[in-house]
């Protein structure tokens, strides 16, 4: 073979070898910027991976997903693995250091003064007539009034938190029995006020996966929670005994950060809005399926469900009426449409 020949063998050589490197150069850069376009954000969960608003906030992870093509992935962070507290996760959206958070109404009232309305003791007559008000154009209205007040907060939907009663370390079986008893509720204006109406010490600030030890410990005399929780939490264990008073129904709200949005077209952020809208529906069935199986195992260990009879609740009920009373002055027109949805 002449050295021409191998000469030109060997830039024959070299050009493939070059257009192959090309190639995979190529593919690489478009692999990378492809990776580049993906939108990772991140969402608070104070609950456990099996509990109705952790399954729901999947979902609406799971349908952002495929909606966007891949494009925006949210991780939901349960058991308090980012935050173990509500108002932290709440301070963080609003400051823009966390995307989304499934937040209780309650502390959010104190931002949005508005959303207290919806946590009256005794304003639903059941958990049909809150879903009903929740899915309304009230719902909508509540949600868009968490965005026009500017407070770095969006709502995208409500999740069903249930009905709350109290849980004690001792049996009682009257409120009046629990008169100066300390009772773990949680961080809002309406149950604070409830409880003195009641006689009860309200103590804020515990953390829902603290109250077992603050039970146990004796620095409360229990708390009041849905049944869901109060299994889920380990709480029917420090205090057995469930007074089924259902004298509250606090709304759960799924929330973005408006820092988040402000980096979003408003193309996602509508999908974004129309998935939390889905996952919603979502959450009420999972609710369902919750509250049954908690009940079945807080009966299995022997605990106690008191029901207090009908004279007692027709008095928790007069001494509700003073809190709606209250709040008429600034929001009567709203409660009353509450009242008449069907």
């Amino acid at each position: 073979m002449n050295v021409k020949k191998i000469v030109t063998t060997m830039s024959v050589i070299i050009c493939v070898i070059c257009v192959f490197l090309l190639i995979l150069v190529s593919i690489k850069i478009g692999k990378d910027s492809k990776e580049s376009d993906i939108i990772h954000l991140k969402m608070s969960e104070v609950h456990s991976e099996d509990y109705p608003t952790t399954l729901a906030d999947n979902e609406f992870a799971r349908l952002v997903e495929e909606r966007t093509n891949g494009r925006i992935k949210i991780e939901v962070y349960a058991n308090s693995r980012l935050y173990g507290n509500e108002n932290d996760a709440l301070d963080a959206l609003r400051s823009g250091e966390l995307d989304f958070a499934r937040i209780s109404s309650a502390p959010i009232g104190y931002i949005v003064p508005e959303i207290n309305v919806l946590q009256l003791p005794f304003l639903y007559r059941d958990r049909n007539h809150q879903i009903n008000v929740l899915s309304s154009e009230i719902g909508k209205y509540i949600l868009e009034s968490i965005e026009k007040e500017n407070v770095g907060l969006v709502g995208l939907c409500f999740y069903d938190s249930g009905a709350r009663s109290f849980y004690l370390s001792k049996e009682v079986n009257s409120i009046s029995q629990m008169e100066g008893m300390k009772i773990r509720i949680q961080t809002s204006p309406v149950m604070i006020r409830f409880c003195e109406l009641c006689g009860i010490t309200g103590v804020i600030g515990i953390p829902t996966n603290e109250v077992y030890g603050r039970i146990l410990n004796g620095i409360v005399d229990g708390a009041e929670n849905n049944i869901p929780t109060y299994q889920s939490m380990g709480d029917y264990q420090a205090a057995p005994y469930y007074l089924l008073t259902k004298h509250i129904r606090i709304p759960d709200i799924l929330l973005a950060s408006q820092n988040t949005f402000s980096s979003l077209s408003q193309e996602d952020i509508e999908i974004i809005k129309e998935c939390a809208k889905e996952s919603q529906a979502f959450q009420f069935d999972k609710w369902t399926e919750k509250e049954s199986s908690a009940k079945e195992i807080i009966l299995a260990v022997k605990n106690k469900i008191i029901e207090l009879p009908d004279f007692e609740m027709e008095e928790l009920k007069k001494r509700a009426e003073i809190i709606h009373k209250e709040y008429s002055k600034d929001y009567g027109k709203l409660i009353e449409l509450i009242k008449e949805v069907k």
